[in-house]
């Protein structure tokens, strides 16, 4: 049975991986809808398929069964070109392990999504600069990731998955 048109909707998704002659299935047809402005929590023991959900709300890793519409757009079946678009417009996602650039400072890492999806220079920068604000690091713009601690090494991953205002926010362990 279909869900309703919903901002996030997932749909009898299976995620399953070959490990040698054994398959491995994280995700074992689970479905579920995220209205706008809710926010929607993950609970459970380590190993248990959490960022694997994830990696797939953000177009990162195709499921094996299933459905999952974000805003009306299918998932499964969209070309490489689309899922780029789709993560850039539509998803901002903070990382466990925060994906920051060493040799970048705050600001330049946060401008990533933004120049990666046409936004000029000097704009990027202005909003990157916002956003680090918004989490706390207004003072920390140059500083580079070694220079910082994880805290804020995590804010600066939040501000660059909230610059684009995107309307899906994924974080894996926030």
């Amino acid at each position: 049975m279909p869900l309703p048109s919903s901002p996030l909707a997932v749909s009898d998704l299976v995620i399953e991986y070959a490990n040698g002659p054994e398959t491995t299935r994280p995700i074992d047809h689970v479905s579920f809808t995220a209205e706008a402005g809710t926010l929607t929590v993950l609970l459970g023991p380590s190993g248990c398929g959490k960022t694997t959900l994830l990696s797939c709300l953000g177009g990162l890793l195709p499921p094996t069964e299933g459905s999952v519409r974000i805003g009306g757009h299918e998932l499964a079946g969209m070309s490489a070109a689309a899922l780029t678009e789709h993560r850039r417009h539509r998803v901002g996602i903070v990382f466990q392990a925060f994906n920051l650039v060493p040799s970048l400072a705050a600001v330049e890492n946060v401008m990533v999504p933004l120049r990666a999806g046409g936004v000029g220079a000097r704009l990027a920068r202005t909003q990157s600069i916002e956003a680090l604000r918004h989490v706390g690091l207004g003072a920390h713009v140059h500083h580079r990731p070694a220079q910082l601690s994880g805290g804020q090494q995590q804010r600066v991953a939040i501000a660059r998955a909230i610059v684009s205002d995107a309307p899906l926010l994924l974080a894996d362990e926030p």
